[in-house]
């Protein structure tokens, strides 16, 4: 098994890719730690590892609060001793034009999506220089990578978390930390489909496919990698889909909306 006697923690673990990524590191031989702020979904994963048999915990965790994410390490600590992979998936999205968008949602998109990524980060990191050895998996997104109408904020705080995880690359490459960035584009997931509510999801790339890439970063086989950015979800023709346009082509408007996990 590729994770055989390791330790991961996987934000946004509760559905979408952080809960299929949290699933197949535990099947590889992984113990998990499942964090999220729900806390009926974490002990639904938990409880889908277990019976598969495997082992993991939950620890409901808001990112954006310094001391819950140190309180997660530290549950991860006492129950294995060790960490070894961290998946920051945990993320929000509110689009809407900018004119729409409030200081609130400007706030809570950067706090929950660049804030979160640098507190779970910051908090294994010593844990990881002292052994020399990690491997640190962020998710961004296609809107990191390319800017687009209705989503600023949330493209912002994507292309933020490239260019900290090139930052932080440089930095701890030096200790045996690998750290690399995952960009999907659509994904069917909840939160996609609230902002998209007229695409067949069964057209999408699936968060299990999503959750191969982050198994593949997170074991031996990405030894040479480092600093990657990687699109995912993105094949050599156009996914069909329904995305329904306004008469000024632009996407309808659907309303604010958040979630924990992300849109793909």
């Amino acid at each position: 098994m590729k994770l055989d006697g390791r330790v991961a923690i996987v934000t946004g673990a509760g559905r979408g890719i952080g809960r299929a990524t949290a699933e197949m590191y535990a099947r590889e031989g992984a113990r998990v730690v499942l964090a999220a702020r729900s806390t009926d979904e974490i002990n639904e994963g938990v409880a889908a590892v277990e019976q598969a048999g495997g082992q993991a915990i939950g620890v409901p965790t808001d990112v954006r609060d310094k001391a819950q994410v140190e309180r997660l390490v530290a549950a991860t600590l006492d129950r294995f001793g060790r960490v070894d992979v961290l998946f920051n998936n945990a993320g929000v999205a509110r689009h809407a034009y900018v004119l729409d968008t409030s200081e609130e949602d400007w706030d809570l998109t950067f706090d929950v999506n660049v804030k979160g990524v640098f507190l779970c980060c910051q908090a294994v990191l010593p844990h990881m220089i002292a052994r020399r050895s990690g491997k640190i998996i962020n998710v961004s997104s296609g809107a990191g990578l390319r800017g687009s109408a209705w989503k600023a904020a949330y493209s912002a705080s994507k292309f933020a978390v490239i260019g900290f995880a090139e930052s932080l690359a440089a930095e701890v490459g030096q200790y045996g930390i690998s750290v690399n960035t995952i960009c999907p584009g659509p994904v069917a997931t909840a939160m996609r489909a609230r902002s998209y509510p007229f695409e067949k999801p069964e057209l999408l790339p699936q968060p299990d496919e999503v959750a191969k890439l982050a198994l593949f970063l997170a074991s031996d086989d990405s030894r040479t990698i480092q600093n990657g950015v990687i699109r995912v979800g993105v094949g050599p023709e156009p996914i069909p889909t329904d995305e329904r346009q306004t008469e000024d082509g632009l996407p309808p408007m659907q309303g604010p909306y958040t979630d924990t996990g992300h849109e793909r």
